[in-house]
């Protein structure tokens, strides 16, 4: 087992499409906790309306975000139909708490990794559920164990200040949780968020090697999404700074933005509003 910093190719293509969301009339409800085989040893696990991985070895598992406490505790249990080998490593994805409370659970076996960022926002929120992470970083992070190896890196602010990604270079996927969503406008009214910061981070991650993507909500979706989802992004700032700059109030820019090259994308028709009132108010301020 090591831990280290560094670079490395990949092999496996995975493709994979999975549908989230309350089944259509007819059709059974899905369960609210379920995992799903990506690749040897990689494996989807779902709560409700949020996702994680984790990795098996030889020398123990590898889990990102535990979702809550109720999650953690179904996690650990179906883990150990799969493995005999303890919970190694716990990564948070960013200190955004619906994706990470719950850590407490794996607490008896675990390290907790995050971005150095995420580290106050987590020990400031004083949940006893969710283990402050003792090892983390500022760029980038191997963590090797048995025979796998797995990338975590730091693309700069996006829909947080401390989002890493998990690259499994063996699988040619990547985990990144809420600031690339496939096919899915931004959510809301992107409060959290750093808009040029975020496209900027998207165009890195852009030049990593992987082909499968896996968010933190929703369908899988391939590389391809990632550029998808800048080019809104772009998009919807160019049409926000056209209506700054001609004086447009928020409720005129919110009737007057429409983008229907996305029209179709999920939550278009509810979020698109929400997302030009987040993108007015942050380039309101900067441009004052």
């Amino acid at each position: 087992m090591s831990v280290s910093r560094g670079f490395a190719g990949a092999t496996m293509v995975i493709w994979l499409l999975l549908a989230l969301g309350p089944a259509v009339s007819g059709q059974p409800s899905r369960p609210d906790n379920e995992i799903t085989k990506l690749a040897d040893d990689v494996y989807l696990f779902r709560h409700q309306f949020h996702q994680a991985i984790f990795i098996t070895t030889p020398e123990g598992v590898i889990v990102t975000d535990p979702i809550s406490a109720d999650a953690a505790v179904w996690l650990k249990a179906e883990i150990k139909r799969l493995t005999d080998h303890p919970v190694r490593y716990v990564v948070y994805s960013h200190h955004h708490s619906d994706h990470i409370t719950g850590g407490g659970v794996f607490a008896d076996q675990a390290t907790f990794v995050s971005h150095s960022a995420a580290r106050p926002h987590i020990a400031d929120a004083a949940d006893p559920s969710t283990p402050v992470p003792t090892l983390t970083f500022t760029d980038r992070m191997f963590i090797d164990l048995g025979g796998k190896h797995i990338e975590l890196i730091y693309t700069g602010k996006n829909h947080s200040d401390n989002s890493l990604v998990v690259l499994l270079p063996q699988n040619k996927l990547l985990f990144a949780v809420d600031f690339i969503p496939v096919e899915t406008v931004a959510y809301r009214t992107m409060r959290s968020d750093y808009p040029d910061d975020w496209i900027e981070s998207l165009k890195r991650v852009e030049q990593l090697e992987f082909d499968t993507l896996v968010p933190g909500h929703g369908t899988i979706g391939r590389k391809e999404h990632v550029r998808l989802f800048r080019g809104y992004l772009e998009d919807l700032r160019e049409a926000i700074l056209d209506q700054i700059k001609k004086g447009a109030s928020l409720e005129e820019a919110k009737k007057a933005v429409r983008l229907p090259k996305y029209e179709k994308w999920a939550r278009y028709a509810d979020w698109l509003p929400e997302n030009v009132e987040g993108m007015y108010r942050y380039y309101s301020q900067t441009q004052r």
